[in-house]
């Protein structure tokens, strides 16, 4: 399985190489070209991204935002946690704990601890949240294929919570990190909704 984009060619990939293999030389690759993005340009980036999230019938029509706070040069998408707020829908962020993930609510007063990784999230006794179908969920992330395909981490944790997740996904990243499509395993769950800062890309 080979990439193609319009930026870089797929020199971290042979023919030789596992799926692993392939995701973790296309994560050392894309966290350093994410990393290398100007603060300027990153402020449009991501303004134009909480724009178009914003928009989408799955963020107006949810009554849980299940969010993140960005990491490793990730997207900022913060701003909408207050404007989710100011539509009367609960915000949450994940904590994880003993190999697992679950979300916690976040409201403007919340104070967040670090993690067991030392990311920082609500603390252990913020409450619990359970999601429903209108609830949505914000992908954390490397990259995305037009397929849907989703690179994260390496850790797992948003593919096991989502195997029993009735909501809708969204992949909010930068279009110079969207390809045709991703190496992938049967682990790995697709993105129902990617966004780039051009708009919505419906999975192929």
């Amino acid at each position: 399985m080979r990439l193609r984009n319009s930026f870089a060619p797929p020199c971290w990939q042979t023919d030789q190489m596992t799926p692993a293999e392939e995701k973790k030389a296309l994560r050392q690759r894309l966290l350093a070209e994410r990393k290398a993005i100007n603060g300027s340009e990153k402020a449009a980036l991501d303004l134009a991204l909480c724009t178009h999230v914003a928009q989408a019938e799955a963020f107006r029509q949810a009554d849980l935002v299940l969010g993140f706070l960005p990491i490793r040069g990730e997207p900022d998408l913060t701003p909408l946690f207050d404007l989710a707020r100011s539509l009367g829908k609960t915000v949450a962020l994940p904590r994880c704990a003993n190999g697992e993930m679950y979300f916690l609510a976040f409201s403007a007063e919340t104070v967040c601890v670090p993690d067991q990784f030392g990311i920082l999230a609500p603390p252990p006794d913020a409450p619990l949240v359970h999601g429903t179908k209108d609830t949505l969920c914000l992908l954390p992330g490397l990259a995305a294929g037009r397929d849907g395909t989703r690179l994260g981490y390496g850790g797992g944790f948003y593919d096991r919570f989502l195997t029993s997740f009735a909501g809708h996904t969204l992949f909010a990243l930068y279009h110079r990190f969207l390809f045709p499509t991703l190496p992938t395993d049967f682990l790995d769950l697709p993105a129902e909704i990617i966004i780039t800062e051009k708009g919505v890309i419906t999975p192929l």
